[in-house]
């Protein structure tokens, strides 16, 4: 660095210090703005980072004056950075985590304990000794401190830690503290595979877009062009968008890859990643992507359809996200370039102009950056064609999406949920997303890419509601539920899984996975009804498979009827004639277990109606007088003698909807008298006849309005 230049850092650094520090605490004072929170007696300790910073900044010789910027324009990157730094290192007790490890004494026995580990930021050094941050483990070449200078919130890192399963971040931790990768999967009791999909998860598409991406959604949002939608004969449009521009607008969110009815990313093999970024090389056509307009709150939002996997196989891969697999089709790669001397520098001719030559590339086993400079610009120039449908409805986007994934590798689940329409694909994939899907059942990392989690809770809201109209395909399943579920049924689904959250212990929490979580929902929907506490479900779900399962009743066993008699082999099917015997043995052998029986069996109303009114049970305690004799009232005066509605099993469902009128403010009296003189009938499970009368009634009100 030449005099000149340390003399034009020194008089920036003199700049910022000038009249108590003013520069300074005004850069300060505006990133501190941006997190809120802060009152003025923190702000020295804000001052101080940010002074430690510049310091450290300038005696390790950093500002680069290659890179375009001024001494100034550095510095406030190096403040800004500062504040981060000291608002993350408040913050990180609150991302606080625990690991279960086990003490032998000397008697032998075994003693469970919770470990803290401290959460430490992406970008921190493994060691002393080894400079690499995990952020450099993920594969990726962007610089993660130059970014988080210039334009990173402290919620990107947030959101990035959030988005990995507990196992990925114990990985994470033991990564930074220093761990070989063989410590880490006998600590953590992995094999091979399950380290490798772990750690390919933490380096998907969907987490390196959280690192890279630098604008603000709302900015974003604000930045739109807020044009007047108009009216157009225009179905389809055709135009050519490039890869670089594919980038940009991941990065800035302006093309939406996360439709709730679209398949998740990450979904294409090595080699077929690879064969991609072949092509696009080659400058080979491939097929069209397929965006859809829908305009909502005015704006135009643009939702990929078909070529998710194109689109974010090549960010990842601009990224430095995954090396080209070896076993490709076409690898060696023919490019021009221009003549170099021995000291790299163009050579020219006798006229001036620089001499053009061929050359060829290998690109197996190289990454974005590996490559040469012409080769990368030919990968960010290259462009697809596209087609993008114009303003489409919610019904439009998820036909389309179903139509132009036929005959392709989609699974069942993928495919499946495409008929449930947006709302309900929206909650399904929230609650496929919560801790006990990704960190306390027993499912594979595979299983949340290839739609199988989405299958599960659609599989299990069947069995705790409508299991007497259970579905074998998941399409029907979905169908079904789209014509007659309502979004409470979702929310009810969504607060039962927070309940076995909270009361799972690890000896019964791998009975959850993939092909069984659907009969335990569909019980523990039954056990919720007898009032008792969550730990007893648990410690039945122990004792079953410890013993109940090969419990004889009526000479047959559990595990007998999970097989075929005819082949001897494990049924591989979810057939009616299959899950309906087994979700009787489980009922039967956890109310024998409870010591539940007879008229034991009722529901328990105070129970029944805080939990689907949404009251506390206090709330419920008091106002239960009022809700009975409410109704002794209703059904004199609206109800005729021998109405199946009077049937005393069914009196729980109507007192919780007499307490949804209290609780509204809505007269019943009306309607009550049209639904009993057109249903004669109700259903046995309370919670569905419930949901069934509020329903009824809701569209009752819309008519009347």
């Amino acid at each position: 660095m030449n005099q000149n230049v340390e003399n034009q850092i020194e008089s920036t650094i003199q700049d910022l210090y000038a009249n108590n520090q003013y520069m300074l605490k005004q850069v300060c004072n505006k990133e501190m703005a941006r997190f809120g929170g802060l009152s003025p007696k923190d702000y020295n300790d804000f001052y101080s980072r940010a002074g430690l910073e510049i310091s450290i900044a300038k005696k390790n010789k950093k500002f680069d004056p290659s890179k375009g910027k001024t001494p100034l324009d550095f510095f406030v990157g190096v403040i800004k950075w500062a504040v981060w730094k000291e608002m993350t290192d408040r913050n990180r007790g609150k991302r606080q985590n625990f690991v279960e490890t086990e003490e032998i004494d000397q008697n032998g026995n075994i003693t469970k304990k919770k470990k803290f580990i401290p959460t430490i930021s992406i970008d921190s050094p493994i060691s002393d000794e080894n400079k690499m941050s995990l952020s450099d483990t993920l594969q990726s070449d962007f610089c993660i401190d130059e970014e988080l200078q210039e334009n990173f919130l402290n919620a990107n890192i947030e959101k990035f830690l959030d988005n990995l399963s507990m196992t990925q971040r114990h990985i994470a931790e033991m990564i930074m503290d220093g761990f070989s990768v063989s410590e880490i999967k006998q600590k953590l009791k992995l094999n091979d595979k399950q380290y490798t999909d772990n750690f390919n998860d933490m380096k998907s598409f969907k987490n390196i877009s959280i690192l890279c991406n630098n604008v603000n959604q709302s900015k974003v949002m604000e930045e739109k062009e807020m044009s007047i939608t108009t009216q157009t004969m225009e179905n389809c449009k055709t135009d050519r968008i490039s890869v670089a521009s594919i980038i940009k607008k991941i990065d800035k969110h302006t093309i939406r890859f996360d439709h709730p009815l679209q398949r998740e990313s990450d979904q294409w093999s090595p080699s077929m990643k690879g064969n991609l970024v072949s092509d696009i090389l080659q400058g080979n056509k491939l097929h069209p992507l397929i965006f859809a307009e829908q305009i909502i709150n005015g704006v135009p939002i643009i939702w990929d359809l078909d070529g998710k996997q194109r689109c974010t196989n090549a960010y990842s891969y601009s990224k430095n996200g995954y090396k080209v697999s070896k076993n490709i089709r076409r690898w060696l790669i023919r490019y021009q370039t221009t003549e170099k001397d021995e000291n790299g520098n163009d050579i020219l001719d006798a006229n001036g102009f620089p001499i053009a030559v061929n050359a060829e590339f290998d690109i197996r086993g190289k990454k974005f950056s590996d490559l040469p400079e012409e080769l990368r610009d030919r990968f960010l120039d290259y462009s697809f064609n596209y087609d993008q449908y114009l303003n489409c409805s919610e019904e439009d986007i998820g036909y389309h999406i179903e139509r132009y994934n036929d005959g392709k590798p989609m699974t069942k689940s993928q495919k499946g949920i495409t008929k449930i329409g947006t709302e309900f694909a929206e909650m399904v994939k929230s609650i496929s997303n919560m801790p006990f899907f990704k960190n306390i059942g027993g499912y594979k990392v595979s299983e949340f890419k290839n739609g199988m989690i989405d299958r599960v809770v659609i599989e299990s809201v069947m069995a705790a509601n409508y299991f007497d109209d259970w579905k074998k395909d998941m399409e029907k399943q979905c169908e079904y539920l789209k014509e007659n579920a309502t979004s409470e049924i979702f929310d009810n689904f969504e607060d039962t899984v927070e309940r076995l959250e909270k009361a799972i212990t690890d000896d019964v929490a791998d009975m959850f996975d993939s092909k069984d979580s659907f009969l335990y929902f569909g019980l523990f929907a039954k056990f919720i009804n007898t009032g008792l506490d969550d730990e007893k479900f648990v410690e039945f779900m122990a004792e079953f498979t410890r013993s109940l399962h090969s419990k004889e009743i009526d000479g047959v066993t559990y595990d007998e009827l999970c097989v075929n008699p005819k082949t001897g082999k494990t049924y591989g099917t979810k057939d009616k004639h299959v899950v309906v015997p087994k979700m009787k043995r489980l009922e039967k052998l956890m109310f024998d277990f409870l010591d539940i029986t007879g008229n034991e069996k009722v529901v328990d109303k105070k129970t029944f109606i805080s939990q689907y009114v949404d009251m506390s049970l206090k709330e419920v305690d008091q106002d239960i007088d009022c809700y009975e004799d409410t109704l002794d009232e209703l059904e004199n005066k609206t109800i005729k003698d021998g109405s199946k509605l009077l049937e005393p099993e069914n009196r729980v469902s109507l007192l919780a909807m007499i307490a949804y009128s209290f609780k509204n403010d809505v007269d019943l009296d009306d309607w009550m008298e049209k639904y009993a003189k057109d249903n004669n009938m109700y259903f046995q499970d309370q919670k569905k006849n419930f949901l069934h009368m509020k329903q009824d009634f809701e569209q009752y009100l819309k008519k009347c309005a």
